[in-house]
């Protein structure tokens, strides 16, 4: 089973959690700041993002809108949120489905708001991260 984690991350907060789920998962982790992702041979697609007042950055929602539609594709999605209810989770979910992506997992991580939460994603936060890869990786047969 191969997997990509892509991910939008303004503060550095959703790249440690984008990175401690890839290493739980043997995959690599693009930063769509950064680069394109190559998705070719990819089998389940990981997509990450802060919260920012209910959305994420235009970039990764280009990069949503423009995936090739498809049935049998799988992916998963998951946020750093200060917040109980991340948004973004169902602004990511909502643009997979569009595309025909089956959401399969998802995953919320405390994030910093404001002065709420300092310090997170913290050690138990980063162990939780990897225990949804890893639940990922097993329900999914890899």
């Amino acid at each position: 089973m191969n997997f990509l984690v892509v991910y939008f991350s303004r503060g550095g907060k959703t790249r440690k959690v984008a990175e401690a789920i890839a290493q739980e998962l043997g995959c690599k982790s693009v930063d769509i700041n950064r680069e394109t992702p190559d998705l070719s041979g990819v089998d389940i697609l990981l997509v990450g993002s802060g919260n920012y007042g209910g959305k994420t950055d235009n970039r990764l929602l280009r990069f949503l809108n423009d995936l090739q539609s498809g049935s049998d594709k799988k992916a998963a999605v998951f946020a750093t949120a200060g917040g109980p209810d991340p948004k973004v989770l169902y602004v990511l979910q909502g643009a997979l489905e569009a595309k025909g992506y089956k959401v399969v997992s998802s995953f919320k991580c405390p994030g910093q708001i404001l002065s709420l939460n300092r310090g997170h994603p913290n050690k138990d936060d980063l162990k939780n991260a990897k225990a949804f890869a890893s639940d990922l990786k097993k329900t999914s047969g890899a």
